[in-house]
């Protein structure tokens, strides 16, 4: 390497590529990191709606059902409202952040979210549904009343309003 003009265009290069490395590097990571968090919430979110599209079928008349699903809402009021005639709320932070309600089925009477909000990005009733479900199938078994979950839950539809509401699709 005789030739300053070489080496010095060798150490401009390497100075070029030292100041453009890390932006380059910053910016690809950044947006993998990005791409990995979308696929994770929303990998989340399917779990989480498959969870509300679970309903429970009672094969019971709907005033006994009504009674049934009313007794275990009662049991845990900070969770769980009743709104009115077979219908249910349950609390994130409002009474009513999800809606459950008891619907006409082929075997009797199916409990079923009907819309939910969501808070923070997601929906977050999801464990208090849980519960609910939970509940319900205990007692309707301890009174020996058939009943059945759903194998293949309800899906929803994401509404575009200031709360980011989802209603069950019909």
């Amino acid at each position: 390497m005789d030739n300053p003009l070489l080496l010095f265009a060798l150490v401009a290069v390497i100075f070029v590529i030292a100041m453009l490395l890390p932006r380059w590097i910053r910016r690809s990571s950044s947006s993998r990191g990005r791409r990995a968090g979308r696929r994770f919430e929303e990998d989340q979110l399917l779990a989480i709606l498959d969870e509300l599209g679970t309903t429970v079928d009672l094969a019971m008349g709907p005033e006994g059902a009504r009674r049934l699903v009313d007794g275990v809402v009662g049991r845990d009021p900070r969770k769980f409202t009743i709104l009115g005639d077979g219908v249910y709320g349950i609390r994130f932070i409002e009474t009513d952040d999800a809606i459950a309600r008891l619907v006409p089925a082929d075997v009797g009477v199916r409990l079923q979210i009907e819309e939910f909000r969501e808070y923070l990005g997601r929906p977050n009733t999801a464990g208090f549904w849980r519960d609910l479900r939970t509940g319900v199938v205990a007692a309707a078994a301890e009174l020996g009343i058939e009943h059945e979950t759903s194998p293949v839950p309800s899906r929803f539809d994401r509404r575009e309003t200031p709360d980011q509401g989802w209603r069950l699709s019909r």
